[in-house]
């Protein structure tokens, strides 16, 4: 990859996550999504962050099983805004250039094997979902918090990007969807999801035709 290496921050004050209770233990393998910054009107962004607030603290008061109900509150989330991602026209879809999806292609891969294995990755035209298992402490001395790999993956990918758009604002928004990825069964259906999302959004065919996929080889079987 050219340009500058992306830099890992150290601050993890920096990674404050507004909306979800994160669970992010080194070494662990993830299920991240991101998206671009304005590609979601400011008025539905607001509504459902007034909608999961207000769920949230129904269950923070009543709920008796508390991290079952969040942990359902926050797929209902993402489902909700996945959808709307897959199917809204308007906003911003800049990784519909090939040059720009190449960037965010490259600086997911920086990475790889360096502090963390990546197992898959699809890059929509405005936003990305990603799969990845951060290294431990017995591969590397000093392992990463996915915080830090995210921050990074972005960090350079915005910069770059923002240089052939011409812009200095925010590329990404902020917040980011996260999930633990527990056992093989998971691990199998989400890897699955994300090959899977152009298909769904009938962008083509078969998984195996979306240019900007990726799957680690031991599971090409499944496309």
């Amino acid at each position: 990859m050219t340009g500058c290496k992306p830099v890992l921050q150290q601050n993890m004050d920096e990674f404050h996550e507004r909306h979800l209770p994160h669970f992010q233990p080194l070494g662990g393998l993830f299920f991240v999504t991101f998206n671009l910054y304005g590609c979601i009107p400011k008025e539905i962004y607001q509504q459902w962050e007034h909608e999961f607030q207000v769920e949230k603290e129904k269950i923070m008061l009543f709920s008796k099983s508390k991290n079952e109900d969040l942990e359902r509150l926050n797929k209902i989330a993402f489902a909700k805004k996945d959808k709307f991602l897959d199917t809204y026209s308007g906003g911003k879809h800049f990784l519909k250039s090939e040059t720009l999806a190449k960037i965010v292609a490259d600086a997911l891969h920086f990475w790889d094997g360096k502090r963390f294995e990546l197992f898959a990755y699809c890059i929509m035209s405005n936003h990305v979902h990603v799969v990845l298992r951060l290294f431990n402490d017995t591969e590397i001395s000093t392992p990463p918090y996915l915080q830090e790999i995210m921050h990074s993956i972005k960090r350079f990918s915005a910069r770059e990007c923002n240089k052939l758009l011409g812009e200095t604002g925010k590329f990404w928004q902020d917040e980011s969807y996260d999930r633990l990825i527990r056992n093989d069964e998971e691990l199998h259906k989400i890897l699955v999801y994300v090959l899977n999302n152009p298909v769904k959004a009938g962008l083509c065919q078969q998984m195996k035709d979306w240019k900007w996929s990726y799957i680690k080889d031991v599971y090409n079987h499944i496309m």
